[in-house]
Formats: C-alpha cells, structure tokens, sequence
C-alpha cells in the first residue's frame, strides 16, 4: 500500500487542506478500480464503509490484478463547513455550487488534442485518450480550493477502469446511479452490493463525479464516429440508504460486498464471495416522480422507502399545526418509494421523495441540486 497525500492551496491566508489516496496493488491484467467517499460531506454511511474496505484491502493486497485507489474522505472543503451545530457539506459555503457538480468536460477538453492522431485499433485509442485527459487535467487553471478539488480527485480517477462513488440518501433503500453504457457491469454491481434499484440516464444534468466519467466517451464517440472508440469506463453514484445508516457491522458488510465486486469484475483473485443478491430492477431516472407537499408543516409517513406503490396511492399527510388541516400525500406514479427526506417538517411545494417507475415522467436536468 501506498499513501498519497496532495495539497490543497488554500483561498485563504493561513490555511491548507490535503486530499489523501490509499493505492493498493499494481496496474496490472485486471481492471483498475478508484472508489472515494463523502463528496458530500454530510453523508457519513460511504466514510464508514471505505475504512472497512481499506482493512479488507490490506489484508488481501496480493490477490490484487490492478491498482484499486481509495479516498476515504474526498471533500475536506466541506466537512469543515458546520453551521449552528449542524454539518452542511453538500454545497460550498463560498459559492453554493454542489461538491458533485460542475466537475470538468474531459470530451470538450481533449476533443482537439485528439484530432488526427487516433487510430483503428479501439485499445490504443483508449490508451491515448487516457493520456490526453490526463495532461488536460494537468494543465488546467485551477481557480480557488473548489476547482482545485475537483481536479485532483479527476487526476487520481480519469484513468480507472470502474469508478465507485459512494454517497448516500436522505432516507431510502440502497440504490445506484449509472448511465446506461454497461448495464451487465450495472446488474453485477447491484447483485454483489444488495442495491434495490438502478437509476439509469445517459445525461442527467449537471456533470456529477460518475457523469464525468462516462459522458467523455460517448461524446467523443460522436466526434469520431470513423474511429473505434470504447465506452471505457463505468462509473456509478452508490447511495448507501440514508444519512442515519451508520453502523458497524452494516458498513462492513457493505465493504466486504464491494470486495466481492471487485472479485467479480476480475481485480480481486481467491475471493470466496459471489455476488448473492437478487437482481434489481433497471429503470429510467427520468421515470422518478416527484413528490410534493401539498401545505407547510408536519409529514407523517404511512409507506417505507422500498415499497412498491400504485399511482395515486397515499404515501404520507402533511398536518397544518394552527388549521389542524391534514392534507393527503399522493404517489406521482406507480414504482418504488426509493427515497423520501429526513426532515419530518416541510415548507409549501417542498420536495418529498421520489418513485421510480418505468415511464418518463420528467425532463431536462434530472439531479436536485
């Protein structure tokens, strides 16, 4: 094991960050593996789970094929930023962008460095495009800590052949992010880690950690369309439940599932886990009906993230305090109740929750803020 420390300027006189990888194994035969958590730095339930998976990767680092890197903590930005008692951690206090958004365009960066020099053979294009995001990282103007940030955790992952972005909901069931590029990688994923659902979008708005990672390939394709171009990475967003899952025992099931991952997709060898969990339905992201409050004030559930509903079906009542109104909470669409928020006090029009279902029901940028 190697450990990587890089430093983080500092916007402000007198003070410095770091951003720290731990580099298991080898680049090898196998594929190569970047797994990070707490982008986010209010989602704790992926933190725990990454130092779990680094014990069980100390401990088998010579069944390694490839290099798998891990960043336990990849927003040090954000888990320093705590108001009244509380963490924030999803949006920059200096600018209020999202920690996972905003990350660079590798297709729009490279797409005139790579003119006349790609080739027939889809492995060597692979190749020099890997080297040609690298140097556009390199060599971009990074202005402030933020983008600083993101440029560093792209340096350590543009080049892995899986990328693992572990995140977590407000309350839900564990589910997946991913586009719809690899959807055997996707099921294997789901199968080895127990995740109920896949949400899957070719662009979902934003340009997110994962989407960073797989959007350059198809975008290239399409500028090359007379060069073999593979879709070389598969990169997902892994929601581990919601914020409160944070346990022991549960994160090192949940990191001893990744290892069987990783088995499966041929990284780790000797493993004696295969991936045991029941398929997971594969639905549109786009497919994910929003729910609403209908009024201000105190959300009852009646229904559970994970629970299959009909459309129009109650899943929860918002009580007005001063009118003592209680007004239904109404299912969008028929699906699963993947998530709903943590929060049982809401504002008029507030965001509830989500069903996923199977027909598209919402357009344009697809990623709540």
């Amino acid at each position: 094991m190697h450990v990587e420390t890089r430093p983080l300027t500092g916007d402000s006189p007198g003070t410095t960050r770091h951003l720290t990888a731990y580099r298991f194994g080898q680049p090898g035969q196998g594929p190569s593996v970047y797994v990070q958590a707490g982008l986010h730095a209010d989602e704790m339930p992926g933190v725990l789970v990454v130092q779990h998976l680094l014990t069980l990767l100390e401990a088998r680092e010579a069944n390694l094929a490839a290099e798998v890197v891990v960043v336990p903590l990849a927003n040090p930005i954000g888990s320093a930023q705590w108001i009244n008692g509380r963490p924030q951690g999803r949006n920059d206090l200096a600018t209020m962008q999202n920690f996972n958004r905003g990350y660079p365009d590798l297709a729009e960066l490279t797409g005139g460095d790579l003119a006349g020099v790609l080739t027939g053979d889809a492995a060597e294009n692979c190749r020099l495009i890997r080297t040609a995001f690298g140097t556009a990282l390199a060599r971009a103007p990074v202005a402030g800590d933020l983008a600083e940030q993101r440029n560093v955790l792209m340096q350590w992952s543009h080049a892995a052949d899986y990328v693992l972005d572990l995140h977590c909901d407000h309350r839900s069931i564990l589910h997946l992010y991913a586009s719809s590029t690899r959807p055997a990688d996707t099921t294997a994923l789901c199968r080895a880690t127990g995740a109920g659902l896949a949400l899957i979008a070719e662009v979902s708005g934003g340009h997110a950690f994962d989407e960073a990672h797989t959007a350059p390939w198809a975008a290239l394709q399409q500028r090359f369309p007379d060069h073999p171009i593979p879709h070389a990475t598969f990169a997902t967003t892994l929601e581990y439940r919601g914020q409160f899952d944070v346990d022991d025992a549960l994160a090192a099931t949940d990191a001893r599932n990744l290892m069987t991952f990783l088995a499966e997709i041929g990284t780790l060898t000797d493993w004696p886990d295969r991936p045991a969990h029941p398929d997971a339905p594969h639905l549109p992201l786009a497919g994910a009906g929003e729910v609403f409050a209908p009024t201000g004030g105190v959300v009852t559930w009646s229904v559970l993230p994970g629970a299959l509903v009909a459309a129009g079906q109650v899943l929860a009542h918002v009580t007005h305090p001063a009118t003592r109104t209680r007004l239904p909470v109404a299912a969008p669409n028929a699906g699963i109740l993947f998530r709903a928020e943590l929060w049982p006090s809401c504002l008029r029009g507030q965001s509830l929750g989500h069903v996923a279902g199977e027909t598209i029901v919402r357009h344009g940028d697809l990623l709540a803020n």
